[in-house]
């Protein structure tokens, strides 16, 4: 699929430029060849404050592309959490970013102890709320733990639940508790048939479509480097599960990006 073929007002809700570099991609020239071609706004995620200079570096010269920062679960076991929370914390109080995290709970790999990855999500959601700002979550294997953190908060602001990958039944409760559902590549796996199941249940005005670049590249480019133009596979194979056009859902997804980050849609411009 090339460019030229992607759907326009294509939106991608998370990626990440540092980790693409680090991996040879050049994530300011895709994301310039996107804006040419009409896509909707981007985030780019930091997954710790040593992310944040480069992050700005790699895409800042992009219109639409909007930055997240936060300390994300893989992080939690560095000897420093405590000065990287306080970064972020900066970070966030600065006024230039559109959302908090990627942060959360991860039962799966257990990078840290629970006591710590509860004291992090917990400092996370209450730095989303103090700023009226949407919190990013991942969430592996602790979805009752993730889900009541989130309640317990009373955020003002709705979040996202990023590569969803939770059991179809928890699309309802976490839409409940007023946060948004974000599918990424593995949406494509041929194994995915909870998540096939997952995007159906959610209403499109909480849906959003996302990469997690250079992570989980979509089907047929599963193994590989991802970058955001990937996106078009994951919100094609999205609207073909939910028996609307893929322009449709582009749209619809570029839209709800742009109201949850608080910014414009973007976009195809009148020359398009």
């Amino acid at each position: 699929m090339e460019y030229a073929q992607f759907p326009r007002w294509l939106a991608d809700s998370h990626f990440h430029s540092v980790a693409m570099a680090d991996r040879g991609l050049d994530p300011g020239a895709i994301l310039s060849d996107l804006r040419a071609g009409g896509a909707g706004p981007m985030l780019d995620v930091a997954i710790t404050p040593d992310d944040v200079g480069r992050q700005r570096a790699l895409t800042g010269a992009v219109p639409g592309v909007f930055y997240s920062c936060g300390l994300h679960p893989g992080s939690t076991g560095r000897p420093d959490w405590q000065e990287a929370l306080a970064a972020v914390e900066r970070e966030i109080a600065g006024g230039t970013y559109h959302a908090v995290g990627e942060t959360g709970l991860d039962w799966y790999r257990m990078y840290a102890p629970r006591e710590r990855q509860l004291h992090l999500f917990q400092a996370h959601l209450q730095l989303a709320a103090r700023h009226h700002l949407p919190v990013i979550v991942h969430n592996r294997q602790a979805d009752a733990d993730t889900l009541q953190q989130i309640r317990d908060a009373h955020l003002p602001t709705p979040g996202v639940m990023h590569c969803f990958s939770s059991d179809p039944e928890w699309v309802d409760r976490f839409v409940d508790a007023g946060m948004y559902i974000s599918f990424a590549g593995n949406l494509t796996f041929r194994n995915a048939e909870n998540l096939r199941e997952s995007v159906v249940r959610v209403p499109e005005d909480r849906l959003l479509i996302e990469t997690d670049a250079p992570f989980l590249a979509p089907h047929p480019f599963r193994g590989r480097d991802n970058h955001p133009a990937m996106v078009a596979h994951t919100l094609v194979r999205a609207a073909e599960l939910r028996g609307v056009p893929p322009e449709h859902l582009a749209k619809r997804t570029a839209e709800n990006l742009a109201r949850l980050l608080s910014v414009p849609v973007f976009g195809p411009t009148a020359e398009d």
